[in-house]
């Protein structure tokens, strides 16, 4: 795998072969307009990987957007792969577990919600360090890294 530009071309062909539980997820947030949301969004995010595989086939897209809260600075991690990274899952898997430590080292906090239809997902990320909490809606929960003894108020990353 490797690293490939952030354009609408590469986006457009990513969305277009996303994984279900991906899909499932951005259509609960962007409903039809998903596709199109989507790619304005990651036109314009910072802190962005966007990795293809052997025949430039975009594979995932990952990142951190930076929130602060008073002194903490706050990641809000994310990914979402299509239905060629299973392909390649171990060197994946590898990939985004370095970008999470890289991100560790640069944020108080990390954190971000996961739709239902990722939920499987919360095992490789507990790998990584991350702490899952059950929410009021059982259609989502939080995973979150909390570095040092950061006295950061959960209720401002789960809206409860």
């Amino acid at each position: 795998m490797k690293e490939i530009e952030i354009n609408e071309k590469n986006l457009s062909l990513f969305v277009d072969n996303l994984r279900l539980e991906d899909k499932k997820e951005l259509y609960y947030f962007y409903r039809k307009n998903y596709k199109k949301k989507f790619i304005q969004i990651a036109l314009c995010t910072k802190n962005t990987y966007f990795l293809a595989d052997k025949n430039n086939n975009p594979a995932a897209i990952g990142g951190v957007v930076t929130l602060r809260r008073g002194r903490e600075k706050l990641g809000q991690v994310w990914l979402l792969c299509a239905k060629n990274a299973y392909q390649n899952k171990i060197f994946l898997y590898k990939y985004i577990k370095n970008k999470i430590e890289i991100f560790k080292k640069n944020y108080d906090v990390l954190f971000n919600s996961i739709y239902k239809s990722n939920f499987e997902a919360l095992t490789w990320l507990r790998r990584c360090g991350f702490e899952v909490l059950n929410l009021a809606d059982k259609n989502f929960k939080v995973f979150y890294y909390n570095k040092g003894d950061n006295n950061i108020d959960l209720r401002y990353i789960t809206g409860e």
